[in-house]
């Protein structure tokens, strides 16, 4: 059980987070990765989102995948790390802890390197490669949203021997568990709920402009494009989304799903 104090800090997150408007998507998952890390004193913070293609009993991983991810400040070779990952996945050569995550999906959890793998794992290639990074420890929350869709939420403690404790966990379990609305806010955001594929960093900045009062015109002017081209643009949004121009696409920030 967390103490009074912390409670109150959480319960302020949840309200601030609700006073960001649709269009802050990204403001509001920084804040919250902040938030958080410094509630279990992590130095830095990161959110993905998981799809599961499909019932896959064979893959390691039982057919789910990374579909996005956001850090809260840049680790040191975040592309190439990211891109020899998911390489690594589709061999099949995936660690024991991130299988450890996919055999727990559709549950909500909080979980520390220590949770997931027994105490050899720290002496593996693997691990050691989390050290190059500058990670010493891990703690992450898997929060499902539909049974296809999932977001993780993972802070990482770098400096060594100062694992996170079970206290940590606990306050961001708690943390997350209310916010079943926000992670579905993200999710569509990048593309991960509703949408037939993962938005561009362009899309979900026009995506972003659409969800405010602004103008269409406004919208072009701002983004420094021309009106036939912001057309273009808020066409391949919807047909993503499955809706019909802007007025669908507004519809599914207030809860309104095919």
């Amino acid at each position: 059980m967390l103490d009074a104090g912390l409670q109150d800090r959480v319960h302020t997150l949840w309200d601030e987070l609700a006073a960001f408007e649709a269009s802050q998507g990204e403001e509001a998952l920084l804040h919250l990765l902040r938030t958080v890390a410094g509630m279990v004193r992590a130095e830095n913070a990161y959110w993905f989102g998981a799809v599961r293609l499909a019932d896959a009993d064979h893959d390691p991983l039982l057919g789910w995948r990374p579909g996005g991810i956001r850090y809260l400040a840049p680790l040191p070779d975040d592309t190439s790390f990211t891109r020899e990952r998911l390489k690594s996945i589709e061999r099949g050569a995936v660690d024991e802890s991130t299988v450890a995550q996919a055999r727990l999906a559709g549950t909500y959890r909080a979980n520390r390197l220590c949770d997931l793998v027994p105490a050899d794992w720290f002496e593996s290639a693997t691990y050691q490669g989390y050290l190059g990074r500058g990670v010493h420890d891990s703690l992450s929350v898997g929060a499902p949203v539909t049974p296809m869709v999932e977001s993780y939420y993972g802070f990482l403690r770098m400096r060594a021997d100062d694992p996170f404790t079970q206290a940590d966990r606990d306050v961001a379990l708690y943390a997350m568990r209310g916010l079943t609305w926000f992670h579905r806010q993200v999710l569509l955001s990048h593309g991960l709920l509703v949408a037939r594929a993962p938005l561009t960093p362009l899309e979900r900045r026009v995506l972003a402009l659409l969800l405010t009062d602004q103008s269409e015109k406004g919208i072009a002017t701002a983004l420094e494009v021309s009106p036939s081209s912001l057309h273009t643009y808020v066409r391949d949004l919807a047909r993503k989304f499955g809706v019909s121009g802007r007025k669908g696409l507004v519809g599914l920030w207030l809860g309104r799903q095919r």
